[in-house]
C-alpha cells in the first residue's frame, strides 16, 4: 500500500445523520482536467440533490474516512457513518470506512 497522498473526489448525499456514498475516484492530476471534472460532477450531483467533496489521502477508503470525520465534527453526531444505501463497491481497498 502506498503512503503517498493524492486528491480524491467523493460524491454522495449528506442526510444529516449519515452519508450515502455514490462514488469515489482519484481526481485528475492535471489542474485543468481536475477543474473540469469537478465542475461536471458538481452539476450532476446538484441535480440529484447530492454533494461533491475532495479529500487528500493515500486511498479511496482513507479519503472517505476523512470526509466522515469532518462530517462527524460538523454535525456533532459521534456515530455519523456511511448509510446502508452507500455504494461500497466504489471502495477498492480491503478495509471498510469507519
Amino acid at each position: 500500500m502506498s503512503t503517498e497522498t493524492r486528491e480524491f473526489i467523493i460524491v454522495g448525499q449528506d442526510t444529516g445523520v449519515s452519508f450515502t456514498l455514490w462514488d469515489v475516484m482519484p481526481a485528475p492530476t492535471d489542474p485543468t482536467k481536475r477543474d473540469m471534472a469537478i465542475e461536471e460532477i458538481g452539476i450532476d450531483v446538484h441535480d440529484a440533490f447530492g454533494s461533491c467533496h475532495t479529500e487528500w489521502a493515500a486511498t479511496a477508503t482513507g479519503a472517505v474516512n476523512q470526509l466522515l470525520t469532518d462530517l462527524r465534527e460538523q454535525s456533532g453526531i459521534d456515530d455519523y457513518a456511511l448509510s446502508e444505501a452507500s455504494n461500497r463497491d466504489a471502495l477498492t481497498e480491503d478495509s471498510e470506512p469507519r
